[in-house]
């Protein structure tokens, strides 16, 4: 009970410390709102206003699937119109977050471990300073820590309700931004790792198949209620999936944006595939192509969304310094991670989130990469390395007792 006591004043208090601290930062970094952040922000104004010439831009008839968070952003504007106020809310939103990646820490390593990790996380630049930009990451992301959450402690009275709300949650997630698939993909994974471990088979299949097909109702029911009620012509679908495999297949810019290749394929399908299938034509340069994805992805660090607009380039070059070494030290726990796995007393949790990654890491091999892209792997990233961190001090621990009985 005192236990459980303490750890709901810690729960408390790192809430509060990582709210404060991510409204004193949108405080005081004004980051302007531009790209399609920009775009979206303009058609939830529109929303709220109650015109609708967003309905005719090229931007949402194509890739219907960004009207979830201008949904999301004209709710908010409609209670208070206010950029800063859509600010506070991702200050919110990333603060339970970071509880969420605490909680689901906590059943993996020692509670120690899953303090000083959540506290470093908090602290860490990238996810703190991008709560100044309008992007569509912080609620998808908290969504799936909360399914994953739910996921991992399940029970066996109450496991089909909490199931379903967790198709729910991850079809949500998907309707805000389009990475729901990844975790359903690293589900069905999972669900065939345990199903070969023969843990649970029936309940394993039976758990997968609700999980997926709430998944896809709540998605699908949303979709077309939105082309019925005319606030999105086409509803939540993508009219031209092949684009981001246009930009990731861009050897000149390493898989990132392309404002000419924008202007060519962005809007038309049947080119977009020609293309694709040109580059594709190139493979001897796609390991090449390969390593400098990773590259971007998972080691670069990339303030420019948050601080771009600063003319005291010194300070955010200290800035990129400090949040490159914390990087640098998430993605080496994490790997040192990767051993444990063929450890007898692996966690099911270490599993499932390596799946996740893993899933991610494929999707991101085919598709645009972006540094800013990473601010949901590095939230998984943090719990794997949790779980090395873990094992480091028990290791210490352990060598520590052995020299007292030494003596």
């Amino acid at each position: 009970m005192i236990k459980k006591l303490k750890d709901n004043k810690f729960i408390i208090g790192l809430f509060l410390f990582a709210f404060i601290l991510r409204v004193i930062v949108i405080l005081v970094v004004d980051t302007p709102i531009i790209s399609d952040f920009k775009t979206m922000y303009e058609a939830a104004l529109e929303i709220v206003k109650g015109t609708s010439d967003y309905k005719d831009s090229l931007y949402f008839l194509t890739w219907g699937y960004q009207m979830g968070h201008v949904l999301y952003q004209s709710i908010l504007l409609s209670i208070i119109n206010s950029v800063v106020f859509l600010k506070i809310m991702n200050a919110l939103i990333s603060s339970l977050t970071i509880v969420f990646l605490y909680l689901i820490m906590k059943r993996v390593v020692n509670i120690k471990i899953a303090k000083i990790s959540s506290i470093f996380y908090s602290i860490f630049l990238f996810p703190l300073l991008l709560n100044t930009v309008l992007t569509n990451q912080f609620l998808p992301l908290l969504l799936i820590l909360i399914a994953i959450y739910l996921f991992i402690s399940i029970d066996k009275g109450k496991y089909l309700l909490k199931t379903i709300i967790i198709g729910l949650l991850l079809g949500i997630s998907n309707i805000l931004r389009s990475e729901g698939i990844v975790i359903i993909t690293a589900l069905l994974l999972y669900s065939f790792y345990l199903i070969i471990r023969k843990v649970n088979i029936k309940k394993t299949i039976i758990t997968f198949i609700l999980i997926a097909c709430s998944y896809m109702a709540i998605f699908n029911i949303t979709s077309y209620a939105l082309m019925k009620t005319d606030i999105s012509p086409n509803g939540l679908k993508n009219m031209n999936p092949t684009w981001k495999f246009v930009l990731g297949f861009n050897y000149e810019t390493s898989g990132m944006y392309s404002s000419s290749d924008a202007e060519i394929y962005a809007t038309d399908q049947d080119k977009a595939k020609e293309i694709v299938k040109e580059r594709l034509s190139e493979w001897e340069k796609i390991p090449v192509l390969f390593l400098k994805k990773i590259k971007i992805l998972w080691f670069n660090s990339d303030l420019s969304w948050s601080l771009g607009y600063l003319e005291n380039k010194t300070l955010v070059s200290i800035l990129t310094v400090i949040n490159q070494i914390f990087i640098i030290i998430l993605d080496l726990l994490a790997l040192l991670s990767v051993p444990l796995l063929f450890k007898k007393n692996r966690s099911n949790i270490q599993v499932l989130i390596t799946l996740i990654l893993f899933v991610y890491f494929g999707v991101y091999l085919l598709i645009e990469v972006m540094p800013r892209y990473a601010y949901p792997l590095q939230a998984f990233m943090l719990i794997l390395a949790s779980i090395s961190l873990n094992y480091i001090y028990e290791k210490v621990k352990i060598g520590s007792k052995r020299k007292k009985i030494g003596k």
